[in-house]
């Protein structure tokens, strides 16, 4: 029976990471209300959204939030990151009142956000419920790069923490960072879409010989544009086979394969088959990893404070081992590799944070 709910998304377009967390609970309420009427706010591709959430939906493609600004996946532009935050909040009260108006007109019942403040400061103000669903928290992601002392940053962070602290509710998503903003917080277990192991249709379809022995090591950043991976030492290392993703010369070694030859694929399943995994610990990876039972090696964004929780809740239920960013550009990390993959697989963690998170907003709010 439908509910005739309309849930607003509020989603941080920096990278794909918070609408992967957000995409398996939305899923999770369309199967007891199949009707539920979505609209997403943010700056992430219509196209992923279509191609994962399979339910009609309306876009508003405008970043509502600034996250970091990063010239790569591993390097963080402060001084761009402050001219966007200047931009943003820039007359506050009247973007507040514009996005309060929109989510009247649009007649939402619920703001969902994962985790721009501006709209969930704006669903308050215009007294709709608005439930935070996240691992990490921008006011303290900004202060890892930022002096607190500017008074700039310092006006900034308490604009976003006067903002958090007026949800209704928060769902922090096992492994997360101590959410301190938030008033009303409850854990929920880890967050995944869990892909189907099709390993030898993906060896298939990038034309690997079946008897070749060599192992399939995805090299992917994540969601951010890379200029910056190792493509010199992945050329000169043939042990592996290599799923890179960044375009590629035509003359590449055989042993290099471009990521855009799976294109037909869910990137869920292409995590799910391959051999191992070479990326940086953010959310979605890590968690599809341990949960999938793939060897997992990573190389740190630097002072990024949701790292920690990952990369210790990877350490105990995963394959985990980090490289440091000399290695990862010169390839001097085989050795380290070629153990994880030598290593059993521990028993997979329970990753049903999805249907949980579901649960409370159906028992609460829908």
């Amino acid at each position: 029976m439908s509910s005739g709910k309309r849930i607003w998304c509020a989603v941080s377009g920096h990278g794909f990471g918070h609408w992967s967390q957000i995409v398996p609970v939305l899923k999770a309420l369309l199967v007891e209300d199949p009707e539920l009427t979505i609209h997403v706010t943010g700056g992430i591709p219509t196209r992923l959204i279509a191609n994962t959430l399979h339910h009609p939906f309306t876009h508003d493609p405008a970043q509502r939030d600034v996250g970091l600004i990063q010239p790569n996946p591993l390097r963080v532009d402060l001084e761009g990151t402050m001219e966007a935050l200047r931009r943003l909040h820039h007359d506050w009260p009247a973007r507040i009142h514009q996005e309060c108006q929109t989510m009247h007109a649009w007649k939402a019942d619920l703001i969902l956000g994962n985790i721009p403040y501006l709209p969930m400061e704006a669903g308050t103000h215009g007294g709709i419920p608005t439930v935070a669903l996240t691992s990490l928290s921008w006011d303290e992601v900004l202060l890892a790069y930022a002096p607190p002392e500017h008074p700039e940053i310092a006006a900034w962070v308490a604009t976003m923490r006067a903002a958090y602290g007026q949800t209704r509710l928060a769902l922090r998503i096992t492994p997360a960072m101590p959410l301190h903003p938030f008033g009303n917080t409850l854990d929920i277990p880890p967050i995944t879409t869990l892909g189907i192991n099709r390993r030898d249709q993906l060896r298939h379809d990038l034309n690997i010989d079946p008897r070749d022995p060599r192992s399939v090591v995805l090299v992917t950043l994540g969601g951010i544009p890379a200029d910056n991976l190792p493509l010199a030492a992945l050329n000169a290392d043939r042990d592996y086979l290599w799923l890179v993703d960044h375009p590629l010369q035509a003359d590449t070694a055989s042993h290099l394969h471009p990521l855009e030859k799976l294109s037909h694929w869910l990137f869920t399943d292409i995590s799910a088959s391959v051999d191992a995994v070479l990326s940086k610990p953010g959310y979605g990876m890590t968690i599809s990893t341990v949960a999938n039972r793939i060897p997992f090696l990573y190389v740190r964004r630097g002072t990024f404070p949701d790292e920690p929780p990952i990369t210790e809740w990877a350490a105990r239920y995963g394959r985990a081992a980090e490289i440091t960013p000399q290695a990862f550009q010169d390839g001097s990390f085989t050795a380290s590799l070629a153990t994880l993959l030598q290593q059993n697989a521990p028993p997979a963690p329970e990753v049903n944070g999805a249907e949980v998170a579901a649960r409370l907003l159906r028992e609460r709010f829908l």
